[in-house]
């Protein structure tokens, strides 16, 4: 299938290195031409809550930002290197989700006591940590819950520090027996099952907090003067997939066609097609992903720029441009008669893909249907957890496809009756008419 022989997986692992280096190459060059203080913009975006909606270009600077995002993505790289994690279409989901949320919400110390606490339950259970490193890579959806117990302007505890601490540590060891357990509820058509697991667990945790009167206070800081920087490197990035992934499949797109038109269902598309041909699809995406938020007249910011990488590395497990289709489009149908902004608008769309496989299953309609109501739930249940949920989205998702799968398996039931009973009607005539033409002969 692929053109890699040998060992496939420690050359596509050489092709990180190759992607961190290039990151190494932004920062060196914002570094240069800006001439920012990175260290300490970087410092801000440690030290700043990062509760939704919290922009870390504009924080800390371009060049500290994508420091962050350097850090980040070089310590999952090692981590999952160092443990030998095989690099299945999930793993490459990880990759790009987290590295996306570097840019806003993600920090690498905000992450760190989620990977703690992990570890810890790996021990309990005598399990090797290397078999949930990607639950808890993306578990750093709660980060905003460290950041926001460590650095509360308006809570005050010289204990802050440690408590935030022991919190992710607990969030690390509890979450893995609770995803295996949410992902039952939407039975794999919401692809960002930890949103849903974060969203439960946020709430949880939101509640406590809001007990004994702790303060989070929501923030809207959005950029607006990077965007065309951020086109620019994310076009080199997605043709640069195009490419690798062209060469990898014996310098063709042979294949393509079946890949964009699976479900997308509990679909490891490195598995099922190779790398090759995901590579393909992941730098396809990633350019229907960018001219989405183009074609609602917004320009590419931090959250943004999280969505677009979310759906590349997702597009190595479940999406593709048939059944992210539907959602988008229903997701700005829902739009007609309300109030909602551009920005939320292109943000709800992008991370609303989490529901393709509703698509992809189900056909297009309900794909449609299944965007109209994301959008709709998901600019409400943010409340729930307090904006410290950075998969929102993906808490959303979750309770549209629990919603919806009864309601379309009691109609697909329904209709498949109905066809049944069709055909056993027209069965029936057809014998009564040849019966008829028997007795007819006879006389």
């Amino acid at each position: 299938m692929d053109n890699f022989k040998g060992d496939r997986s420690r050359k596509i692992w050489i092709l990180a290195e190759v992607f961190i280096f290039f990151m190494f190459c932004l920062f060196v060059y914002f570094v240069l031409e800006k001439e920012e203080n990175v260290l300490k913009g970087f410092v801000k975006i440690l030290t700043s809550p990062t509760v939704l909606i919290t922009d870390f270009l504009v924080v800390g600077g371009m060049g500290a930002t994508f420091l962050n995002a350097f850090l980040i993505f070089v310590f999952n790289y090692v981590l999952m290197r160092l443990l030998g994690t095989p690099l299945n279409g999930l793993a490459i989901a990880s990759f790009f989700t987290v590295f996306g949320f570097s840019f806003f919400g993600k920090n690498i110390l905000n992450i760190l006591p989620f990977y703690v606490g992990g570890i810890l339950y790996s021990k309990y259970e005598h399990i090797e940590f290397k078999d949930i490193l990607v639950t808890i890579s993306f578990t750093s959806a709660l980060a905003p819950f460290i950041s926001e117990v460590a650095f509360n302007i308006h809570v005050l505890s010289e204990y802050a520090y440690i408590n935030a601490i022991v919190l992710g540590i607990i969030i690390g060891f509890i979450v893995t027996p609770l995803a295996k357990k949410m992902a039952g509820f939407h039975e794999g058509f919401n692809l960002y099952n930890l949103g849903f697991t974060g969203g439960i667990l946020g709430a949880v945790i939101a509640s406590v907090l809001k007990l004994y009167q702790f303060v989070v206070v929501p923030q809207r800081i959005i950029s607006v003067e990077y965007d065309g920087i951020l086109k620019i490197i994310s076009s080199f990035l997605f043709i640069s997939l195009i490419i690798i992934g062209f060469y990898i499949n014996n310098k063709s797109f042979s294949g393509y066609k079946k890949l964009i038109k699976d479900s997308g269902l509990k679909s490891d598309f490195v598995v099922k097609y190779g790398y090759g041909l995901t590579f393909i699809n992941m730098g396809i995406m990633g350019f229907v992903a960018m001219l989405y938020p183009i074609l609602l007249g917004q320009t590419l910011n931090g959250p943004l720029l999280a969505g677009i990488l979310t759906i590349v590395g997702f597009s190595a497990y479940g999406k593709t441009v048939l059944n992210i289709t539907p959602i988008l489009l229903g997701v700005y149908l829902a739009k007609f008669g309300t109030s909602t902004d551009g920005f939320t608008l292109a943000l709800s769309g992008l991370f609303g893909t989490s529901l393709a496989p509703i698509a992809g299953v189900y056909g297009p309609v309900w794909g449609v249907i299944a965007g109209i109501l994301h959008l709709a739930v998901v600019q409400s249940i943010g409340v729930i957890h307090g904006g410290m949920n950075l998969y929102n989205n993906g808490f959303s998702a979750g309770i549209i496809a629990g919603f919806l799968l009864p309601i379309i398996n009691t109609m697909k039931e329904r209709a498949t009756k109905g066809r049944m009973k069709y055909l056993q009607r027209q069965k029936k005539l057809h014998k009564m008419i040849k019966e008829h033409e028997k007795m007819h002969l006879k006389k």
